[in-house]
């Protein structure tokens, strides 16, 4: 059974020529997961250069050259409504096709997004590797029960949607094979960067009210052993030659001692390679930082969010903000590049407490700050918080396309005052990073 998996287009749909050179781990998971015994392609739009003013006819060009008997689509809440146009256009090309949604939005909506997509046949919810594998097993042999099969959303013949229970994460992640990173439709355009990422870890014990990210079913997160990532970073640097790694994981040092632990296993196996990684400011030592910038670690983002305790209380990432900046203080002590992500315009915020938030993220001397206004996504508390607040079709987090706030018409030029706030500090760090390579490039010339 020929199987495409597409994530679906955004940057290309512009047609100027934009890149987008990041692999989407979930599909290249279920891909290796579905290899030894499917034929497995890539259909990954934003990887190509592509200029001109006919991107959907590009991509029916595509799928009708594939001819898949499955199309398996995913997709985070933004980019839902380029999902199910891609769907209608594989029924367009061929209504004997089958396609499947999976990602993000399909597990927190589950009977909304196959609801909203007629072209849809069937949802995964939660992770896809056993589902789809027993989906796909079912359709090649004739004999698919769909009732039976864990994780499945389905429509009858009568068109009655039907939600079966959901399956256990799985546990033993060192069983999945690495990514595949192969079997592309469109390579021409990759570039190296499209093989540096990663992820070691499923599931978060943290329940943030903003984050869209599906808790595993049993609340538990899983990792993969030292080992197991040491080897995958051994086969990217061999095959792939990356010049650099970033670990997609939400909160990298999560466990610290096993962060350690892939630190050293990099040391000693000889596999450094510049790396950067998100964190928490809480999760992070003197010590463990000391590690990880000698495995190579150049970079981190530390999801700071807010400038008040109150704030960060309800918003379930609850810390002290001498925590925060003695974290900060850490990693520029080592030379490790520094970013900060923080968020405003929560339903309980004044215009003070915004102010107060942008005014910590300029004191705290970051290397570079992103600020995004808070965008209640389905599945979230914060959804739920804001009733359903309604989503624009393209949805950018770096303005305040949804307003949740109490101040009514005041937030909008608000933000613009404190994203301005924001802008001219990043021009400021930018400039003093200028400055100082300057500075070392006219004294290496004066010692030579």
């Amino acid at each position: 059974m020929k199987l495409l998996l597409v994530d679906p287009p955004d940057m290309f749909l512009r047609g100027l020529g934009h890149t987008r050179h990041v692999q989407p781990l979930g599909l290249a998971y279920i891909g290796a997961y579905l290899a030894g015994h499917h034929d497995v392609r890539f259909l990954l739009p934003d990887t190509r250069a592509y200029t001109g003013d006919d991107p959907w006819g590009e991509i029916a060009r595509a799928i009708e050259a594939e001819q898949p008997d499955v199309v398996g689509l995913t997709a985070v809440t933004s980019m839902y409504p380029s999902a199910r146009r891609v769907a209608a256009l594989v029924k367009q090309l061929n209504p004997q096709t089958v396609t499947v949604l999976g990602g993000t939005h399909a597990t927190s909506l589950p009977l909304h997004a196959l609801q909203g997509a007629p072209s849809i046949d069937y949802l995964v919810a939660g992770e896809g590797e056993e589902t789809l594998r027993e989906l796909l097993a079912g359709l090649e042999s004739g004999k698919l029960q769909p009732e039976a099969v864990l994780g499945l959303v389905w429509r009858d013949a009568q068109g009655e949607i039907h939600q079966n229970p959901p399956r256990p994460s799985l546990r033993e992640l060192d069983r999945l094979p690495f990514p595949l990173r192969e079997n592309l439709v469109w390579p021409d355009d990759i570039l190296p960067s499209f093989y540096q990422a990663m992820v070691t870890l499923r599931g978060c014990p943290y329940r943030c009210i903003y984050c869209a990210v599906p808790s595993s079913n049993d609340r538990k997160t899983r990792y993969r052993s030292a080992g197991n990532v040491v080897a995958e970073i051994a086969e990217l640097r061999a095959r792939y030659a990356i010049p650099y790694l970033f670990f997609h994981d939400s909160v990298f040092s999560l466990n610290r001692k096993r962060t350690e632990r892939i630190c050293r296993l990099m040391l000693e196996r000889g596999e450094t390679v510049p790396f950067a990684c998100q964190t928490r400011a809480d999760r992070v030592t003197p010590e463990l930082l000391d590690l990880m910038r000698e495995a190579g670690c150049h970079q981190i983002f530390f999801g700071i969010e807010s400038g008040d305790v109150g704030s960060l209380s309800k918003i379930r990432k609850a810390m002290e903000l001498e925590t925060i900046r003695e974290a900060v203080g850490w990693v520029r002590q080592r030379g490790i590049r520094c970013t900060g992500f923080f968020m405003v315009g929560f339903p309980w915020e004044d215009e003070a407490l915004i102010r107060q938030t942008a005014d910590f993220a300029c004191d705290l001397e970051l290397d570079a700050v992103s600020l995004f206004s808070a965008t209640p996504l389905p599945g979230t508390e914060l959804w739920d918080m804001s009733g359903g607040a309604h989503l624009p079709d393209s949805i950018d987090f770096t303005t305040p396309q949804c307003n949740i706030t109490r101040l009514g018409d005041r937030y909008p030029p608000l933000f613009a005052e404190v994203k301005q706030q924001i802008d001219r500090y990043n021009v400021s760090r930018m400039q003093l990073m200028v400055a100082k390579l300057q500075d070392a490039t006219r004294r290496n010339w004066l010692d030579g």
